[in-house]
C-alpha cells in the first residue's frame, strides 16, 4: 500500500528569509530542504489541516504572498526513488566523504578518508547543504585532534556530531528539539559506530546541564544563535572553538557584532553562494 504525502514549497527571498525561517523554527518545523530559492517542507497525507493553517499564518502575518506557497501531492515511492537517483556522495576538504548506504560499494579513492554514512530522510543534515558544507570545512581546518568535548546544537541528522569524533574530538552532547531529528541522529550515530561517545538529548540549549565545551558546532538560522548567544558563551570554555552556519553574507556584520560583544574573536569566514561559515574562539570569561 502506497501512503500519499504532501510537499510544500515557499519561495523566498533575502528579504524574508530570516523571518520565514525564524517562523518555522517557533512552530517546530525543523525538518526542511532548500533548494533554489524554495524551502521545501513534507507531511503526511491525514495533515492537509496543518497545511492550510501553516499557509493562512503566514500570509496573514504577511511572512509571505499567497503566490509563494505551493502544495504538491506524491508517493512515498516516487520521494525514495528521487533522493536514490540524485543524492551521490559529498567530498569534504579531501578528509571526508558522506554517502548515502546503497553508493557505500560504489565509492573510489577512500583511502586515508573518514566515511560517513547518512541516508537522507526528514532531517536536515546530509552533506548536500551548502552550509553543512561550510561547518565541515571549517571544522576539518581547525580540529586538531586533541579535544575534549563537543556540542551539536540543533543536531538534525549528527552530521556535524559524527564528523567531530571523527576527526578526532574524544565525546559529544548533541541535542535538537524536534522528535525526528532525534530519532535519524540515533540511528546514524549507532551506523557509523560513535553512538558510545554521545548523549542525545531532545533540549534546547539552556536546558542541558553541562558545560566547559571545547566545541560548540550548529548549522542553524541566524536568530537563533543571538536569541541563544548568551547559553553559547556559558557552555563553551575559555579558549573554546565556535563553527557556525546557517548565515547569510548580508547578515555578516550584525553575526560579527554579536560574537564580538560576547568575549568571541571570529578568527575565519568562508562564503558559499548566499551563506556564510564562521570559526570563532571564545577569548575571556
Amino acid at each position: 500500500m502506497k501512503n500519499n504525502y504532501y510537499e510544500v514549497s515557499i519561495s523566498f527571498s533575502k528579504d524574508n528569509y530570516d523571518v520565514l525561517y525564524n517562523f518555522l523554527y517557533l512552530q517546530g518545523i525543523t525538518n526542511f530542504l532548500e533548494e533554489n530559492g524554495f524551502v521545501k517542507m513534507y507531511f503526511d497525507i491525514s495533515t492537509f489541516n496543518n497545511i492550510e493553517t501553516l499557509r493562512s499564518s503566514l500570509i496573514s502575518e504577511k511572512i509571505i504572498d499567497e503566490e509563494n506557497f505551493e502544495v504538491n501531492e506524491f508517493e512515498n515511492k516516487n520521494w525514495n526513488e528521487e533522493w536514490e537517483r540524485s543524492i551521490e556522495p559529498v567530498y569534504i576538504s579531501d578528509k571526508i566523504i558522506i554517502y548515502p548506504s546503497w553508493k557505500k560499494n560504489s565509492l573510489n579513492n577512500t583511502q586515508d578518508k573518514i566515511m560517513i554514512e547518512i541516508d537522507p530522510k526528514m532531517s536536515f543534515g546530509t552533506g548536500h547543504n551548502e552550509t553543512t558544507q561550510l561547518v565541515l570545512e571549517l571544522m576539518c581546518k581547525y580540529i586538531v585532534g586533541n579535544e575534549i568535548k563537543l556540542l551539536d546544537f540543533g543536531c538534525g541528522t549528527g552530521i556535524l556530531t559524527i564528523s567531530g569524533l571523527k576527526l578526532g574530538v574524544s565525546k559529544a552532547t548533541a541535542i535538537d528539539i524536534d522528535d525526528d531529528s532525534i530519532e535519524n541522529a540515533e540511528e546514524n550515530f549507532k551506523i557509523n559506530s560513535v553512538n558510545e561517545r554521545v548523549k542525545l538529548f531532545k533540549c534546547s540549549i539552556s536546558e542541558i546541564n553541562e558545560n566547559s565545551f571545547d566545541i560548540i558546532c550548529a548549522n542553524i538560522i541566524r536568530s537563533v544563535i543571538t536569541d541563544n548567544i548568551v547559553h553559547v558563551r556559558s557552555k563553551i570554555k575559555t579558549g573554546g572553538k565556535l563553527f557556525l552556519s546557517g548565515i547569510l553574507v548580508s547578515d555578516d556584520q550584525e553575526i560579527i557584532e554579536c560574537f564580538v560583544q560576547n568575549d568571541f574573536k571570529v578568527i575565519d569566514i568562508s562564503v558559499r553562494s548566499e551563506w556564510i561559515g564562521i570559526y570563532a574562539v571564545k577569548i575571556s570569561e
